[in-house]
């Protein structure tokens, strides 16, 4: 894609994350030419620079506007779980983390693979009607169901993020793409028969058949846009970093994680992989007892004593983070009955307290207290080293 000519202004105005949470210092405001052919010129505000422990990219604003990616909402029709649906954005901003510097590079979604395109790519390969479906083609079998399994979908989604760079002349050019593949971790298919009924199945896919497509389909991407064939133009020699994404199985209470990088320097031959040692447990589950019993048992004795302090059952669940095999970030949500805010208060009052005495202070947890109805009661936040921040809503 081309860049137009066009003035950015770091716009000087405090981007709002929330009522809880305060923000600390912005970027002061200067201005950067940008060079776009045959174009009008528009005016391009960079969200300022927030402190915020994630380190979150800046984005880049369009005449006052959020420019969305060219696949705008295809995730929802295509991820089942909107767990990871969000984990593989997020991640995948947290993997870009590891090439392009925050504070040098600027976010915009992905703008490079057209909405009909990526739709094309994830349907299956077929020579005389979809030649650029990166699923392969059906399997052999003499059902349908045996040829759907012989030869599942392993490609679920693929997101794409773009990352813009001031260059030495000042101008804001494309600096790099990050693209993340989603896949099966299980296949979901139905079959129709004579009679117009559907019949749903479902096939496991081991992790070395996902690691290998995924390797296959990555290739073939980082080929299709550096070619000049490509809709929007070639993305010429800029990086560009793939990741794969393992989703979890449909019914799934924690997102899934990524599993592999590699990156792409400037031609179109991807690196050595690399491994991404991350994934989510359940607490409390028999797989958490199993795989990481110490830190399952101190959330069983926090949940005891939040279920102790009420007379009737307060359901407890977490999410814990894992990177490298130790544990990152720990999200607790805490569905309650109540008859009143005081409960409420003095609730959030005894978690916040009961956190900083069974977790390491340089563990991030996040707590949510909640109505039955699923309305939220409370919040609250305990970053690294830091006190916990408390937050009841009206």
């Amino acid at each position: 894609m081309m860049l137009k000519k066009m003035s950015i202004l770091l716009a000087s105005s405090v981007l709002f994350l929330s009522g809880c949470f305060p923000f600390l210092q912005q970027r002061e405001e200067e201005m950067v030419e940008v060079e776009e052919s045959n174009q009008e010129d528009q005016t391009v505000q960079v969200v300022p620079q927030v402190s915020n422990h994630e380190d979150y990219y800046q984005s880049v604003l369009y005449d006052g506007s959020y420019l969305h990616g060219q696949s705008r909402g295809f995730g929802n029709s295509v991820v089942y779980n909107r767990l990871d649906l969000d984990q593989l954005e997020l991640g995948l901003a947290s993997i870009a983390q590891d090439y392009f510097e925050p504070n040098r590079y600027f976010f915009r979604e992905g703008q490079y693979i057209e909405r009909d395109e990526l739709n094309s790519w994830l349907m299956r390969y077929n020579d005389e009607t979809n030649p650029t479906g990166l699923n392969p083609a059906l399997g052999e079998g003499e059902t349908m169901r045996e040829r759907e399994e012989n030869r599942p979908r392993y490609l679920s989604h693929i997101l794409e993020h773009n990352y813009l760079v001031e260059n030495e002349e000042g101008n804001l050019v494309l600096g790099g793409v990050v693209i993340g593949l989603s896949m099966n971790s299980v296949y979901n298919f139905r079959v129709e028969d004579e009679q117009g009924r559907y019949y749903f199945y479902e096939t496991p896919i081991s992790a070395e058949d996902m690691q290998r497509e995924g390797e296959r389909i990555a290739q073939e991407i980082v080929t299709r846009l550096r070619a000049d064939t490509n809709e929007e133009g070639g993305i010429g020699n800029v990086p560009v970093v793939v990741a794969l994404f393992r989703e979890q199985p449909r019914e799934s209470m924690i997102p899934g994680n990524f599993f592999a990088k590699a990156i792409a320097e400037s031609g179109i031959e991807l690196s050595r992989w690399e491994r991404v040692n991350e994934r989510y447990y359940l607490f409390p589950s028999n797989e958490a007892n199993q795989d990481v019993r110490n830190d399952a048992e101190k959330f069983l004795r926090l949940k005891e004593e939040i279920q102790g302090f009420f007379n009737t059952y307060v359901g407890v669940v977490g999410r814990a983070y894992y990177k490298d095999n130790q544990l990152q970030k720990l999200t607790i949500e805490v569905p309650i009955r109540y008859q009143g805010k005081a409960e409420i208060v003095a609730l959030t009052q005894f978690i916040a307290d009961k956190i900083t005495q069974r977790f390491p202070e340089q563990l991030k947890v996040q707590v949510y207290v909640s109505s039955v109805a699923g309305k939220q009661e409370s919040i609250i936040i305990r970053n690294p080293n830091e006190e916990p921040f408390i937050h009841v809503y009206d």
